[in-house]
């Protein structure tokens, strides 16, 4: 339960943080095509797991319940995109770039089709 709990706070703090970052950017920025907002946040949680995975990954200074805390919960609030990013990285930096790719497109196409099929679905209702 304990486990949850962390996630929660993390993933609550992530999501506040998300709509600040968003916010912050449509206001400063007016009258852009591109989703702005969206696409700083996912950079941003990207960098943020990089760095963090790097460290991570060189130093053992994250208790489980940090990851828990910063990797799923924060940064799963600010951004699930900064995992996938990551998980990609990962599975390059060992050599799997046909894992990696295929990974990448399943997630997208899948992503863009349910959300297709979703947004039909509601027509329904």
């Amino acid at each position: 339960m304990i486990k949850i709990a962390i996630v929660g706070l993390g993933g609550a703090m992530g999501a506040m943080c998300r709509f600040l970052v968003y916010e912050g950017y449509i206001n400063a920025v007016k009258n852009t095509s591109l989703p702005l907002g969206t696409i700083t946040v996912n950079v941003l949680g990207c960098f943020i797991i990089g760095i963090l995975g790097g460290i991570a990954d060189t130093r053992q200074i994250f208790t489980p319940e940090v990851r828990l805390l910063v990797f799923t919960g924060f940064l799963g609030g600010f951004t699930t995109f900064s995992t996938f990013g990551f998980e990609l990285f990962l599975y390059m930096r060992n050599g799997q770039i046909g894992l990696a790719v295929v990974t990448g497109l399943i997630q997208l196409i899948a992503g863009l089709i349910f959300v297709w099929a979703g947004f039909g679905l509601s027509k329904v209702f």
